[in-house]
């Protein structure tokens, strides 16, 4: 775990881009290698070991995707940020021993085969920039996040959940996080990573519209049989849970709002407005409260960045009269069913136990990735235990110590993406999109371990550099 942290914190502070190379070929490398170690003995993956043809046919896929997208990388460099934005939330199910997993198979794909055409163009590449001062520190403050879960994994009381936070999720965010700060943004690259997205988010919401009149899901039969006890039913798209597929189109209508708000192209204008009223009407179907806030917050920083506070009043008017609708459309609960079924998931308790987690072992915590294994034994045989909530997971699990890094990080984050966003359309909407990932975050974790965070960090650390973010249109 210290090497593929520790590899990948160096791939994000240091200049010389050789050594970056490097660092990250470890890390990339180190990943993979330490979750097959702790799950080689597992039944599922002995079956998997014992099959030779899929083995074999999983690598031949893998080997074709990654050549072809060499291939594109090399030949169109832009490549690379519309793809990597393109799959973001895309994950794949793989069934192996009978077990199905959700990875990011897509964007693991699309982080290594970039990083082996940066790889072979780092001989040849210029020397890069230096940072700013508030991009090295949140350079810095990542590294030491990275290497502080690593650290205290050690007396972690779940270490496998550990292993998969890091191997999964970490590790190679924090490589996309050093290759997305590489790439030359211009208007148009913008432009076209605004469209893909809204591409994406549309389909997602379109997918999410056809499940919630038809009363028909993918992926999760649990829901499907949770919708049966509500007076509501929530659709997931393609994702595994509603709430990821509101974050998801959150995300997208607060970068639309952002564009609808500067631009005065009327085409443009036209075809955003049209997007993010499908993206809504999806989000309205996941039934995520969460989800909600984080756009409310999210559009009322872009109404903050372009009208001053007189916008944002109205803005935050308008989201929490949306969200009195959604609650009101969502209904109660009737009497034999348990809270946790509920529209809010039952997660006062949750909550209420991370804090009492964190009252036992203030100092250092219970270990990285160890809440859902502690609130279990010590608080609470529940049938969830994520506190869904970042601040308290984080608190529970590495203490004071873990929450002085992340405090640190948060309000550096906040500073060096808010720097000059007033006057410039793309600042402005990777700072709304950041707020609106923090604010969902509070409701429902996943801040570290989400790709969305590392993307919009990188691309905030590379327009730092200047042009083209100073232009108010994309």
């Amino acid at each position: 775990m210290l090497i593929a942290c520790g590899s990948a914190a160096a791939a994000l502070l240091v200049d010389d881009r050789r050594l970056r190379v490097g660092a990250m070929a470890i890390a990339l490398v180190a990943a993979p290698v330490l979750v097959l170690g702790d799950v080689w003995d597992e039944p599922r993956v002995v079956d998997f070991r014992e099959s030779p043809a899929q083995i074999g046919g999983l690598l031949l896929v893998g080997v074709v995707a990654l050549t072809a997208l060499v291939l594109a990388f090399r030949r169109w460099r832009v490549a690379f940020p519309i793809a990597a934005f393109a799959v973001l939330p895309l994950r794949v199910p793989i069934e192996i021993g009978g077990e199905t997993a959700n990875l990011l198979v897509p964007l693991y794909l699309v982080i290594v085969a970039d990083l082996i055409v940066f790889a072979l163009d780092a001989p040849r590449a210029p020397k890069p920039e230096e940072a700013d001062r508030w991009s090295l520190w949140l350079r810095r403050l990542l590294a030491a996040t990275l290497v502080l879960y690593a650290i205290q994994a050690s007396y972690s009381e779940d270490v496998p959940n550990a292993i998969e936070n890091i191997g999964f999720f970490l590790v190679p965010f924090a490589v996309m996080f050093a290759l997305l700060t590489t790439v030359q943004w211009t208007r148009a690259l913008l432009g076209r990573v605004l469209a893909v997205v809204a591409g994406v988010a549309v389909v997602c919401a379109l997918i999410a519209i056809y499940q919630w009149s038809a009363r028909d899901l993918f992926l999760n039969a649990e829901l499907f049989d949770a919708n049966q006890l509500h007076v509501y039913f929530r659709a997931n798209s393609l994702f595994f849970d509603p709430n990821i597929l509101g974050r998801y189109l959150a995300l997208a209508i607060t970068a639309l709002g952002a564009y609808m708000a500067w631009s005065g192209e009327r085409l443009g204008l036209a075809l955003a407005a049209i997007a993010a009223g499908v993206c809504l009407i999806g989000l309205v179907v996941s039934f995520s409260i969460t989800s909600f806030a984080a756009v409310i917050a999210g559009l009322g920083i872009v109404a903050l960045l372009r009208w001053g506070w007189r916008g944002a009043a109205a803005a935050a008017a308008l989201g929490l009269a949306g969200l009195a609708g959604l609650a009101i459309a969502g209904g109660t609960p009737t009497s034999d069913i348990q809270d946790y079924r509920s529209i809010d998931s039952g997660r006062e308790s949750l909550l209420e136990g991370g804090v009492q987690l964190f009252e036992d072992k203030p100092a250092a915590g219970w270990g990285s990735g160890a809440f859902g294994q502690a609130f279990y034994e010590e608080i609470e045989q529940a049938r969830s235990t994520v506190s869904h909530s970042e601040p308290v997971t984080v608190a529970a699990e590495q203490g004071v110590v873990g929450l002085v890094v992340y405090a640190a990080f948060l309000i550096t984050a906040m500073i060096a993406l808010f720097d000059r966003a007033r006057g410039s359309l793309p600042r402005a909407t990777v700072a709304a999109c950041f707020v609106a990932v923090f604010v969902h975050s509070l409701g429902y974790a996943g801040f570290a371990i989400d790709p969305v965070t590392w993307a919009l960090l990188g691309l905030g650390v590379a327009l730092r550099r200047g042009p083209p973010d100073d232009s108010v249109t994309i």
